[in-house]
């Protein structure tokens, strides 16, 4: 007579629990793994703006460091006397030249001083502009620092003019290929910010060699490479308007979130290039004299 061994086996609602529970683990893990990615993906876009925003502003800090303060020579700036406006006001992004004690481009019989400019050019991105000056009354050719009342606007157009001749500017050089928006504003010696670079309250109305600054803060926005490939000249052109200029009613960090503000409510382009865009701010104290 023939004996039957009952063996145990799984029931169907254990493998049904046992495919839920494995079910669940790998959606566990899968999930685990896409937010190690896009933790990866933001560190790395960080990691490329940063490359971007801080040799720049390094290269500023040592610009502004170096700035000539004479209340004889010009300053193109935020403030005075511009193409702009009649007020010396600069709508969207901003640009600034002066003198400074820095090495420069053409510089045959050179000077210690150079024409040095910022600015976002046509393609939205920043240009550095270093003109290497020779002695003044040097006659061996080339410009000199010149004297008020020849202005910088006046004597070097290309420099201060997207659309003056030549063009583009012979002495201009990509210095942060993806920054976008550029904005600056003044730090007065009364603890004040201001659009202009002096004191009204002082009964002050020129920038006089820059007597009444003690440090100018710059703000500027980047993409990273990657982001920078999936938005059009004219969608950066369009988000740059979006961010504010500055304000004398503002108060310390508002411009900050105004842009961030406007980068996180913008859903009319790829949201991915967005929050690619990094803000970055510095302030750079003004403290040499010549």
């Amino acid at each position: 007579m023939r004996k039957f061994i009952l063996e145990k086996a799984f029931t169907l609602v254990e493998m049904l629990v046992s495919i839920t529970i494995l079910t669940l683990l790998v959606l566990f893990v899968a999930q685990l793994f896409n937010s190690a990615t896009a933790i990866t993906s933001s560190r790395s876009k960080r990691i490329d703006t940063d490359a971007q925003a801080r040799p720049l502003l390094d290269r500023m800090a040592l610009d502004f460091a170096q700035m000539v303060k004479r209340s004889d020579v010009d300053y193109f700036a935020k403030g005075t006397a511009t193409p702009n406006s009649p007020a010396g006001a600069m709508t969207g992004n901003d640009q600034i030249a002066f003198f400074s004690i820095v090495a420069g481009y053409n510089t045959a019989n050179a000077s210690p001083i150079s024409l040095v400019a910022y600015r976002i050019n046509a393609k939205n991105q920043m240009e550095r502009v270093g003109k290497g000056l020779i002695w003044n009354g040097d006659t061996s050719g080339g410009t000199p620092l010149v004297f008020l009342p020849l202005t910088i606007a006046g004597t070097w157009a290309s420099a201060t003019d997207l659309t003056a001749a030549p063009t583009p500017e012979p002495d201009a050089e990509l210095v942060a290929r993806n920054v976008f928006r550029f904005e600056y504003f003044y730090l007065l010696n009364n603890g004040n910010f201001s659009d202009v670079p002096w004191d009204s309250s002082a009964g002050h109305t020129t920038v006089s060699g820059m007597q009444d600054v003690t440090g100018i803060s710059v703000l500027i926005a980047t993409a990273d490479p990657k982001s920078r490939v999936l938005l059009s000249d004219t969608q950066f052109t369009t988000l740059a308007g979006r961010m504010n200029d500055f304000a004398n009613s503002m108060a310390p960090g508002a411009l900050v979130a105004q842009w961030q503000s406007a980068l996180d409510t913008t859903n009319d382009m790829s949201r991915p290039a967005i929050t690619g865009v990094k803000i970055y701010q510095r302030y750079f104290p003004i403290t040499r004299k010549l």
